[in-house]
């Protein structure tokens, strides 16, 4: 063996200095004729007496090069000499490699980048084409060393950073280099040696196989796989190899007293000849996979192919035995992720719509029915955002074991989606058993969590869909339980919902709205309603709320409660919200052009147009096509979008008051108002919203809450308007409180942009409010 392996290693330099030899010439001749090129590049630069005394050196060394591997090509005995052969060509390297390379240690320029481009280009190029042809590391590092070492030292010294940079991004290149060629020449050495050990390897089988009459030859010892020749007829083990003996613990000499049944489980004579019997009939291989048995007792799973010989006598049996164990636990942790989800530990979508027909199937038969429970965490991403991923995950884990904790083992729980899981509830005699298993888990969510040191509170909302009631196929029991969780929510959170056929013409209804909505401002039926604002101590319109209203040419007219819900969930707003400030602007310019009235215009902006982030764009887009300036216009925001917790808004905010546009929170005091956000957002205007003014003749608590808003806008140097302004009375009493701006329908209610043009055409806009 050992002389085999020396003869293995002989070839392998033989055939590799063979390579450097062979290539050799080529190598020479190419790297003259581009050492031509560069010095005919350069000759205008450097004196022409050096440059071709430098030439000359140059033809010479490479001549030599030519020269050797015209010797090493004639000469006979150079297995005996490869020692030699490879320090002559190692030393041929060397000096052409330093003889090129000094170029730019005697004809260096500082004064050109272009020269210093190509400089550095050069001996890359070189070094580039030599990379696979010199199969030796050491002549490549010599190589390398001798072309580079001047450009990186040259660059070095020239003491500005621009070159210091260029000599050290050089430097990191020619390490690279050096280790492709260092991975390239183990490659070579390696596939070299597999190469010749297969020729060695054929070599001894085709002996093995003459000495022993056809019978199997030489088993290659090194080999992990087991292989046993075993006696087809009475199972005795013939011969093994090392593997076979490292893996399974028995000596030679224990193996020889063997029988098959002693080390594959649960194959006897009997079943062991069933299993070859396709062999005597002309098949070539079987495959067996079963389990080994160690001399320990201990067992392990194996894929065993065999293969007869009828030539011998009596026939025998050779079985190449692989160990499968990783191959098994590796099928199982992918059949784990196909079906499981990883952070839960729950069954996936996948299983699930794998599972389902089986379910069915059953339910049908046993004429039961199935509930499919839909539910997703309330507020999930809030709390994602705030208190981390690592929080979310637990969070979800910690969801996942209290689904669990609820349901028999019938039950199958999954997770479908970010936070969203589904639970499939077989064998239910009635709905009723649906909403049991619901009432819990929503009882259950109401405690709350210990992730990480946090007490996190959340709840779920929960839809029930039911097989066969409401759908016959998985696609219909999730889409209408997903109607039926998003229901839950609408109700309030924090509780189940089941399905209802309403529901599903709801949706069918949104949806044909949402289609309409998509085609709605290219068929021109969008129109801006303008609701005056008016400065009561004036009696004077100072500006106007735009309102979009939409009167479809199918559906009529739909209420904007409707449609804008159904263009942020669509994702329409940004469109909707770019016509309006468009037109709005443009119509403000227009009162102005008409009437000289200088008057601004105020939009509502959804929180969803802050989250797709061309929020400015679209503004600063407006008022350059409408040329309104930015201080007339006014942006309405709410609530909602101040309390995210995020950055953005607050950033998107200031970037438009700089703009000097104005900024107003609309329905302030319906929603989590803080004094908090209104000192830390750069606000102008608060809205009271309508609902307070409606109260204010009726409801005591209301006129609190009015005086405590006005009192506290005031103290923040905020400019009040009061909304849904409808009598007299609301009008007196806040004026005395010192509101100045109204509106409402005591001085008009939305108008078409018509009939508002005409209201600014007349002389007295308003009504003359009396002081009181």
């Amino acid at each position: 063996m050992n002389s085999q392996t020396a003869e293995i290693d002989a070839n392998i330099e033989q055939e590799r200095i063979d390579n450097l030899y062979r290539r050799s010439k080529t190598a020479s001749i190419t790297l003259l004729l581009i050492s031509t090129v560069y010095v005919l590049l350069i000759a205008k630069s450097f004196p022409l007496a050096h440059l071709i005394t430098w030439y000359l050196v140059l033809v010479i060394v490479l001549a030599g090069r030519l020269v050797a591997a015209h010797w090493y090509e004639s000469a006979r005995n150079r297995r005996h000499s490869l020692t030699f052969w490879l320090y002559l060509f190692r030393f041929g390297v060397f000096v052409a490699g330093a003889t090129v390379g000094s170029l730019n240690l005697f004809f260096f320029s500082q004064e050109s980048l272009s020269f210093l481009l190509l400089a550095i280009i050069f001996p890359f190029g070189i070094i580039v084409g030599a990379v696979t042809i010199l199969l030796d590391f050491l002549a490549f590092f010599l190589y390398v060393s001798t072309l580079m070492g001047p450009v990186i030292f040259q660059t070095s010294i020239a003491g500005d950073q621009l070159f210091g940079g260029i000599g050290a991004l050089t430097f990191i290149l020619v390490l690279f280099f050096l280790k492709f060629s260092k991975e390239y020449n183990n490659n070579f050495v390696t596939t070299s040696r597999l190469r010749f050990e297969n020729k060695a390897l054929l070599k001894n089988l085709e002996e093995e196989r003459n000495q022993l009459n056809n019978r199997l030859g030489r088993i290659m010892n090194d080999s992990s796989i087991e292989i046993f020749v075993f006696n087809a007829r009475t199972l005795r083990c013939l011969q093994v190899n090392r593997g076979a003996i490292e893996n399974l613990g028995y000596t030679k000499e224990e193996f020889a007293a063997l029988h098959l049944p002693d080390i594959f489980v649960n194959l006897d004579l009997h079943s062991f000849s069933r299993l070859i019997q396709p062999l005597y009939g002309g098949r070539e291989v079987v495959i067996h996979k079963g389990e080994n048995r160690r001399k320990d007792k201990s067992s392990y799973p194996v894929e065993a192919r065999l293969q007869l010989s009828k030539q011998d006598d009596p026939p025998i049996v050779v079985a190449t035995v692989q160990n499968i164990s990783e191959r098994i636990e590796w099928e199982k942790k992918l059949i784990f992720q196909a079906n499981f989800d990883q952070l839960t530990g729950l069954r996936n979508r996948h299983y699930i719509q794998a599972y389902m027909h089986s379910v069915f199937t059953r339910a049908r038969r046993q004429q039961r029915k199935v509930a499919l429970l839909f539910m997703d965490l309330d507020n999930f991403k809030n709390i994602n955002d705030t208190l981390g991923h690592d929080v979310g995950d637990e969070l979800l884990r910690q969801t996942a074991r209290r689904i669990l904790t609820l349901l028999r083992e019938s039950d199958i729980a999954a997770r479908t989606g970010g936070d969203e899981f589904t639970v499939l509830l077989e064998n239910l005699h009635e709905v009723s058993n649906a909403e049991l298993v619901a009432g819990k888990l929503v009882k259950e969510f109401r405690h709350p969590f210990k992730v990480n040191g946090h007490e996190v509170y959340t709840t779920i909302s929960l839809g029930i869909s039911i097989y066969p009631d409401d759908g016959s196929t998985l696609d219909q029991l999730m889409k209408y339980a997903d109607m039926a969780m998003y229901q839950a929510k609408n109700n309030g959170r924090n509780n189940y919902c089941f399905f209802s056929h309403e529901m599903r013409r709801s949706s069918e209804e949104q949806m044909m709205i949402s289609t309409h909505l998509r085609h709605a401002i290219a068929r021109e039926e969008l129109s801006l309603y303008y609701q005056p604002k008016i400065d009561i101590d004036r009696s004077k319109i100072i500006g106007a709320e735009a309102l979009l209203r939409w009167h479809s040419k199918d559906l009529g007219s739909i209420s904007p409660e409707i449609f804008i819900p159904l263009a942020e969930q669509s994702g329409l707003i940004n469109d909707l919200g770019n016509w309006v400030l468009q037109t709005a602007c443009q119509e403000a310019m227009e009162w102005e052009k008409r009437y000289g009235e200088k008057l601004h215009v105020s939009v509502n902006i959804s929180p969803q147009q802050f989250r797709t982030g061309i929020l400015f764009e679209a503004v600063e887009n407006a008022l350059s096509l409408s040329g309104l300036p930015p201080e007339r216009l006014e942006l309405e925001i709410t609530e909602s979008l101040l309390l995210q917790d995020s950055d953005e808004p607050l950033a998107l905010l200031r970037a438009l008051h700089e703009n000097r546009i104005r900024l107003a929170l609309d329905d302030f005091g319906t929603g989590y108002s803080s004094l908090s956000y209104l000192r830390r957002f750069p606000l102008q205007v608060l809205k009271i919203d309508r609902s307070f003014i409606s109260g204010l003749t009726v409801d005591q608590s209301s006129c609190a809450l009015v005086d405590a808003i006005i009192a506290m806008a005031h103290s923040l140097e905020l400019e009040l308007v009061a909304e849904g302004v409808e009598n007299e009375n609301e009008l007196t009493f806040l004026r005395q409180r010192g509101v100045e701006i109204i509106q409402g329908y005591f001085f008009s209610p939305p108008l078409p942009v018509e009939k508002f043009r005409t209201l600014l055409s007349e002389k007295e806009e308003t009504p003359q409010v009396q002081s009181p």
